[in-house]
């Protein structure tokens, strides 16, 4: 069958060529009747909208872009990030948006997310797990508007974000082990150039004092294999530590894993 066009529709529906490109266009002077019509006209003929041709008009691409700033094999190992996906697709959906999956793990990675951003491909770019200092953050001031998914260290009054209060998830997670009597209280963190690893620390340290020294503390990098190795480190440090605060579920699965094999 041959593709209805925007011609088939105008004539379903009664109205100039004009007045449905108006309407797709978003454009408000358009009147009731007209709408009704073409909206009718839109659905009998199944005409859908050459999203390549109206972004010529409208400047608009309909994608958002969505940088993952990790290796490959971290977007399918931690079920946070497809929670955020899954979440990001589903509200982008509701706006008629698509989202564009990117990752930036590597500096080949980051050259084309910086490629692909600056080529006007994508009306916004939404960031995941940025570290300090990546250099591709300023190469993506000068693109579309960015947000970030957690606080981007450096950037924090230059790109808007939405985040937990890392640092007091970190108090209540120590405060309920030392409410729970344990006293050697141990902590792997996450990667020392995000917020997530920085501020949950420093959460730790709040409660503990002094006595959150660095033999009680190990650094993973978010992944299972991480926290089983932090975690091996610690019990040969401090073999008689009674508890320990690990800073995220996956390297939690690591850190159990290091214990059962240890006894």
């Amino acid at each position: 069958m041959k593709r209805p066009t925007i011609h088939d529709v105008a004539a379903a529906a009664g109205v100039s060529r004009g007045t449905v490109s108006r309407l797709l266009n978003g454009d408000k002077y358009v009147s009731p009747a007209a709408r009704v019509a073409i909206e009718r006209a839109i659905s009998e003929t199944g005409y859908i909208v050459n999203r390549a041709a109206r972004s010529l008009v409208t400047q608009r691409t309909g994608s958002i872009v969505m940088v993952l700033s990790e290796p490959h094999e971290k977007l399918f190992e931690d079920p946070n990030y497809s929670t955020t996906i899954r979440v990001a697709i589903r509200m982008l959906g509701e706006r008629d948006l698509s989202l564009v999956m990117m990752l930036a793990g590597d500096e080949g990675d980051r050259e084309r997310v910086v490629r692909y951003v600056r080529g006007g491909h994508a009306d916004g770019v939404l960031l995941m797990s940025t570290h300090a200092g990546d250099p591709f953050i300023d190469a993506l001031r000068s693109g579309p508007p960015a947000v970030s998914c957690g606080a981007v260290i450096g950037s924090e009054g230059v790109i808007p974000y939405a985040a937990a209060d890392e640092r007091l998830g970190g108090r209540q997670m120590t405060e309920y082990f030392v409410n729970q009597g344990r006293r050697r209280i141990a902590m792997i963190t996450g990667p020392m150039d995000t917020p997530g690893g920085i501020q949950r620390l420093e959460g730790f340290a709040d409660v503990l004092g002094r006595k959150a020294t660095k033999k009680l503390i190990a650094h993973g990098d978010w992944t299972q294999a991480s926290g089983e190795r932090a975690m091996t480190e610690l019990l040969a440090r401090t073999p008689d530590l009674d508890a320990v605060f690990v800073a995220s579920d996956l390297m939690a699965a690591g850190a159990l894993a290091a214990l059962r094999a240890a006894g």
